[in-house]
């Protein structure tokens, strides 16, 4: 099977192991790259057409300016998605899971409705950020590599050095984004939450439901805040299992 990805656009890169049948939108985390996902395709279900968003400010979108705010960033995942008929769900997790809302907002107003978002580790759209102080530079990269043992850039410092504004801007980014009315939406939504995750709370958690008309679950996953990191095969196979249902 072929498992490489393809670049779509700026926006997105792709990658299917033969006739599609549905859509996974995939949406990273704060500061997170398309890389997240790349080992994904070889545990999902034949025929999932996975596309990767490569935000700016990282990867190879390095030299582009980063996230100013969620809204401007989702207006450009919805202008660049590319046109389907297949059934789409949207995974975001963290600010990527704010990023998915405002981009199903979006896609919906176009009349191309997701049949599923799946919000992972996040607040929803409604309740507002928290009022913790702003880090400093040395101390959120303190933080940072507490929490992503897994990510070597953050070891290096001059890599940390050059990938901390991104972080920086995605993080002002997402404390900014508050929706007190959020449009709720005609369509499912599932929300993921780290079993050991101290970050995201339940009744938070449980408040999705105010985003959607339709049913509304919560999944408990082993893990923390990045789960999708640090326990990924408990995670991809309930995205297998979701994926499923949609096309079923």
């Amino acid at each position: 099977m072929d498992f490489t990805f393809t670049r779509l656009n700026p926006w997105y890169s792709r990658c299917c192991d033969g006739p599609p049948r549905v859509r996974l939108c995939a949406l990273p985390y704060a500061g997170g790259t398309a890389a997240v996902f790349k080992d994904w395709a070889t545990a999902l279900p034949s025929g999932v057409e996975l596309l990767a968003a490569h935000l700016p400010g990282r990867g190879d979108r390095f030299s582009d300016p980063p996230l100013a705010t969620l809204e401007e960033t989702a207006e450009q995942l919805c202008e660049a998605l590319p046109p389907s008929d297949l059934p789409t769900v949207v995974l975001g997790h963290s600010m990527g899971a704010l990023l998915g809302y405002e981009l199903s907002v979006r896609l919906m107003a176009r009349g191309r409705a997701p049949s599923l978002l799946i919000a992972a580790a996040c607040r929803p759209p409604h309740v507002a950020p928290g009022d913790a102080s702003r880090m400093t530079e040395d101390e959120l990269a303190a933080t940072l590599r507490d929490e992503r043992p897994w990510d070597n850039a953050l070891l290096d410092e001059e890599l940390m050095q050059a990938v901390l504004p991104t972080l920086v801007a995605d993080i002002a980014a997402g404390d900014h984004y508050h929706r007190p009315r959020p449009l709720r939406l005609d369509l499912p939504l599932k929300v993921y939450i780290g079993a050991n995750d101290d970050g995201t709370d339940w009744q938070t958690t449980l408040d999705w439901r105010a985003c959607t008309d339709r049913d509304c679950e919560v999944v408990v996953l082993p893990g923390g805040h990045y789960f999708v990191e640090t326990d990924r095969a408990a995670v991809l196979a309930r995205v297998a299992a979701d994926l499923e249902e949609v096309v079923a």
